[in-house]
């Protein structure tokens, strides 16, 4: 298990470090990030107090390995999302303290999913005994279900699956970057509006390259307002993925289309961002949120829950 944890657990990588590893892909991430500095205002990582009541709170978070009890404490919100890994081994016994603090929380909706570290939850017959014991909590696998929030509904699909490495549970043979489909991820519904999985996408808070493309051609499909994950520790944040042109020669940049690929990438930025200074009609795009708990070399630093607003 350690090659996979020291992959997935290794510190945030400085802008120097990213620039040195990349610099066609440094430039092509700083540069794709123009066609959404403009777009209209839209609440994505939220001030914990400044909940419109138009807006639905979402409290994303993954990755806490069993050390929930040191996490600073969740902000408030109308959703609380957990997006796997909420244990280091996976045992009934870790797995039932995770979530008696889940099922704690005073969130009004509570959402979890697996994590590979979670192998207690591939049991069927210790799945059932946990769930039973906390009925207020909502656990999707490879599912959807519907919720409401202050009359609004809201379409969630959660599911553990993330691409082979080591011998973990719910894992797939990785599907390659040049794939454009898979089977995969076929059954989550185009209507969803919350997707929440274990593993990024390909090329999305992932540590350039260690995200699943079967998931990211998903997205491209799906649409959804948010996608929470986790899995990769060193790729925490937020970003938000307009789905046009610019975001295609994005994507052939990341699978090494090389200096020609940059040149049409920042033709695309350039074009979009005039279409939206003369007020033509543009995807609204989807958030992007990597919401691991913890960070650092060792996983020693407690980070907390990520706020958005949809």
């Amino acid at each position: 298990m350690g090659g996979l944890d020291d992959i997935l657990n290794r510190r945030t990588p400085s802008v120097w470090d990213r620039f040195l590893a990349s610099p066609i892909l440094f430039l092509a991430k700083s540069v794709s990030t123009l066609t959404t500095k403009s777009l209209p205002p839209h609440p994505s990582v939220a001030d914990p107090a400044s909940l419109l009541s138009k807006h639905t709170r979402l409290v994303c978070i993954s990755d806490t390995h069993s050390t929930h009890a040191s996490q600073p404490l969740l902000p408030e919100g109308d959703i609380l999302i957990h997006a796997g890994d909420l244990t280091h081994s996976g045992t009934f016994a870790e797995l039932d303290d995770a979530l008696n603090w889940l099922s704690a929380q005073p969130h009004p909706i509570k959402i979890f999913i697996a994590g590979n570290h979670d192998a207690g939850l591939a049991n069927a017959f210790e799945r059932d005994r946990l769930l039973s014991k906390h009925p207020g909590l909502l656990y999707l696998e490879d599912e959807e279900a519907t919720v409401e929030v202050r009359g609004r509904s809201l379409r969630v699909y959660g599911s553990p699956r993330m691409p082979k490495h080591g011998d973990w549970p719910f894992q797939y043979p990785r599907i390659a970057a040049s794939a454009s489909h898979s089977t995969v991820w076929s059954s989550i519904p185009s209507s969803t509006d919350i997707l929440v999985t274990h593993g990024p996408p390909i090329s999305h808070l992932d540590c350039d390259g260690l995200g699943c493309a079967a998931l990211l051609n998903a997205l491209w499909r799906i649409r959804p307002s948010v996608h929470v994950f986790g899995h990769v520790h060193a790729g925490r944040g937020v970003e938000r993925v307009v789905w046009g042109r610019a975001q295609r020669a994005y994507e052939g940049v990341c699978r090494g289309r090389g200096w020609l690929g940059l040149v049409k990438l920042i033709w695309w930025v350039v074009l979009e961002r005039g279409w939206m200074l003369v007020g033509r009609a543009q995807d609204k795009g989807t958030i992007l949120v990597n919401a691991a708990a913890v960070g650092g070399l060792r996983d020693d630093r407690r980070l907390g829950a990520i706020v958005v607003d949809i």
